[in-house]
């Protein structure tokens, strides 16, 4: 009988105070994963609290702004005080303008969504690139949409949110091709249209439904998946 233990993976989520993030954190927990989540406003988000309260989870619960320098080395400082590695990174901090239109997109606006739905998880990925070569299997795993598609972008409006999810899948593809040599696989995941504050409650998938399938489709990343766009049910989504 072997006496090598099993690798218990070790992750972080931004976002993880609610919708798809916290679903993460709920599903990994389960799986006896050590996951950081990561957010905003630790001191509002009752839900992880309830999670961290349980004596059979490890949670770590971590105050991270996505689009502040300082908040971001803080919170990687913190997973490299606990973890020797980082095996997971999910970056699902998202932000999506209500009503948005032709004529009334703002260019304020448009920056503030370009920089946390793509700049940031650029940012978050690199201090977190020491992390995660230390990991037997190393993943980042970009949340983008089916919105930011180039070939399914046959309607208008969603202007800043669409722009910003494309920009985040060019990020995907340039940082697959770069850290292909320390075996780190990045991939943009489309979680399908889910019932969360921004999918809204005619989506068709819960959270629960769509984390079950993402999990298993991270789970089986090989090198060879580096650099696609995969939906919550392995299939290719066009770019």
């Amino acid at each position: 009988m072997s006496g090598k233990q099993e690798h218990r993976e070790t992750v972080l989520v931004t976002g993880a105070n609610r919708g798809l993030g916290l679903e993460f954190a709920r599903q990994w927990l389960a799986e006896g994963a050590c996951v950081f989540a990561g957010c905003r406003r630790p001191d509002r988000a009752d839900a992880l609290a309830q999670l961290a309260g349980d004596p059979d989870h490890e949670l770590h619960v971590l105050s991270l702004d996505v689009t502040d320098q300082a908040s971001v080395d803080a919170a990687v400082a913190e997973v490299r005080e606990t973890a020797p590695c980082l095996d997971v990174l999910v970056n699902n901090a998202g932000v999506s303008p209500h009503g948005e239109e032709f004529s009334n997109v703002q260019a304020d606006a448009m920056l503030g969504v370009m920089h946390v739905n793509a700049v940031a998880p650029l940012i978050v990925a690199q201090r977190c690139h020491a992390l995660l070569r230390q990991s037997p299997h190393p993943r980042i795993v970009n949340i983008s949409s089916s919105m930011g598609s180039l070939a399914k972008k046959d309607y208008g409006r969603h202007y800043s949110y669409s722009a910003s999810k494309a920009a985040l899948n060019m990020l995907t593809r340039a940082a697959a091709a770069d850290l292909r040599n320390d075996g780190i696989v990045v991939v943009a995941l489309h979680p399908g249209w889910v019932q969360t504050d921004l999918g809204g409650s005619q989506a068709t998938l819960s959270p629960r439904e769509s984390v079950a399938g993402l999990l298993q489709v991270i789970a089986a990343l090989t090198p060879e998946k580096s650099g696609h766009f995969l939906t919550w049910n392995g299939d290719e989504q066009p770019w």
